[in-house]
C-alpha cells in the first residue's frame, strides 16, 4: 500500500461513537502503539503504516542537539521502557544517520541545555535540575514570582524543544530519572542534586514521591515551596519558582 494513501493509528474507538476524530501523528508514545498494531496475530495494520507514521516527524535542532522532536520527555521514554532500540534504525533513522536510542539521549540533552539557558529565569534551574515533562503542578493560576507574572498549571504537558516549550517553572524528577539509560552522566548528577536539595520533601524511604503526598502548609504551594494533595496518579513536581516540591 502506498504509505499516503494508508490511513494512520487512529486514537481510539468505541461502541457508542466509532472511530475518534484524531489520528495518532507525529513523534511520541505511539511509537509503542504503532510496533504492537503491525504486529498483531489477528488485526495487523498494513506496514505501510510505519512509514507514514515516520511522514509526520518533526526533525529540527534544539539547544544544539537535532533530533526528531517532541516537547515532553516522556515521549523519548515511554517506548524504550519495553524495546531496546539500540541499533535498530527504520528507513526514516537510516537517512538520519542514528538510531531512536541516540534520538532520546539528543532529547535529553536538549532539556538540559535548554535548563542551563534558561530563558524563563526560573530559580535553581541549572545543570543538576531539569527536566520537563507531562506532570502534575502547584495550581491553575497568575501569581507575581521575582517581580514578574508567571502562569501556572496543575496537569500540564510540560515540555520544550523546538516544536514548543511549555514551562511555568515545575521540574519533574521522573523526567531527569527515566533518562538514566540515555544519558547517565547527566541524569545521575541530577537525581542526587535533588535528593540533596529538597530533602525528605521530595525523596523518602522509597525514592522519589509518587503518586501523591499529603498536604504539608495551607498557604499556596508557589508561596510556601511545600506539597499540596493532588489526586491519584499525579508525579510529584518540584516547582523551580520557588525552590520547593509540590505535588
Amino acid at each position: 500500500m502506498d504509505p499516503a494513501a494508508c490511513p494512520p493509528v487512529n486514537h481510539r474507538w468505541r461502541p457508542e461513537d466509532g472511530f475518534s476524530v484524531s489520528d495518532w501523528k507525529g513523534y511520541d508514545e505511539s511509537m509503542l502503539l504503532y510496533v504492537l498494531a503491525l504486529g498483531s496475530p489477528t488485526h495487523p495494520i498494513d506496514p505501510s503504516a510505519w512509514e507514514a507514521y515516520t511522514r509526520t516527524y518533526e526533525w529540527r535542532d534544539f539547544q544544539g542537539y537535532a533530533h526528531i522532536n517532541f516537547d515532553p520527555l516522556f515521549g523519548h521514554q515511554y517506548s524504550h521502557g519495553w524495546i531496546d532500540f539500540r541499533g535498530i534504525r527504520d528507513a526514516y533513522m537510516r537517512g538520519r544517520g542514528i538510531d531512536y536510542f541516540e534520538n532520546s539521549r539528543r532529547a535529553t540533552l536538549s532539556q538540559r541545555a535548554y535548563a542551563v539557558a534558561n530563558p524563563g529565569r526560573f530559580r535553581d534551574y541549572g545543570a543538576t535540575i531539569w527536566g520537563l515533562t507531562a506532570s502534575d503542578g502547584p495550581l491553575d493560576s497568575t501569581l507575581t514570582i521575582d517581580g514578574r507574572q508567571v502562569q501556572f498549571h496543575t496537569y500540564w504537558a510540560r515540555g520544550a524543544a523546538a516544536t514548543a516549550v511549555r514551562d511555568d517553572g515545575t521540574i519533574a524528577p521522573t523526567a531527569a530519572a527515566a533518562s538514566i539509560a540515555f544519558a547517565p552522566n547527566v541524569a545521575m548528577p541530577a537525581i542526587r542534586a535533588m535528593r540533596e536539595r529538597y530533602g525528605d520533601q521530595l525523596y523518602q524511604r522509597h525514592g522519589f514521591l509518587t503518586p501523591s503526598t499529603p498536604r504539608c502548609a495551607s498557604r499556596s504551594p508557589c508561596d510556601t515551596g511545600a506539597c499540596t494533595r493532588r489526586s491519584a496518579g499525579s508525579t510529584p513536581t518540584i516547582s523551580a519558582s520557588t525552590r520547593g516540591p509540590s505535588c
